[in-house]
């Protein structure tokens, strides 16, 4: 395992606030321009069934919105937009690399079996040292710092020494 310092469990939080955030504006323009495409195809929904078909539409293009963003984003750079603003990436566990589109996917399924439990796969991330939930358990990765390390002020001392 690579020595890279893990992020904690606030900024996590913090950058899964921002996507959310974000994927709900996205999905709230999409799924807009959905129904008003489908309104204009056929006039308003007649009966009952036509209402929960489009109600279905809608959550399915919120799923698949999700999927992709959380794919493409982590798989393709190792961070979503939430992430890169917090500073952390998500990595592969054992060299410290991008995940990939396959440990994203498994990442993303992971995601979704920690709501299921109602949150239960979510507390590997309060409690254990590397701050590692089931979705991370499950596709072998980790979060970490992707801010370098602050460099340490050279004191007043050693700049009187350097200059002479």
């Amino acid at each position: 395992m690579i020595a890279l310092r893990t992020a904690g469990f606030w900024r996590r939080f913090s950058g899964h606030l921002l996507d959310c955030m974000i994927g709900f504006g996205v999905w709230l323009l999409c799924s807009m321009w959905l129904v008003i495409g489908l309104w204009a195809l056929d006039a308003s929904p007649g009966d009952f069934l036509d209402v929960a078909l489009l109600v279905f539409a809608v959550q399915a293009l919120a799923l698949a919105l999700h999927i992709a963003y959380h794919v493409v984003m982590v798989g393709g750079c190792g961070q979503t937009l939430g992430k890169m603003a917090m500073g952390i990436a998500v990595v592969k566990r054992d060299d410290g690399g991008l995940p990939g589109y396959g440990r994203a996917a498994l990442r993303c399924l992971g995601g979704f079996l920690s709501l299921a439990t109602l949150g239960i796969g979510y507390l590997g991330v309060v409690f254990t040292e590397e701050r590692r939930g089931l979705a991370d358990w499950l596709a072998g990765t980790r979060v970490v710092d992707s801010l370098p390390e602050p460099v340490a002020s050279a004191s007043r001392q050693e700049i009187r020494l350097l200059s002479v």
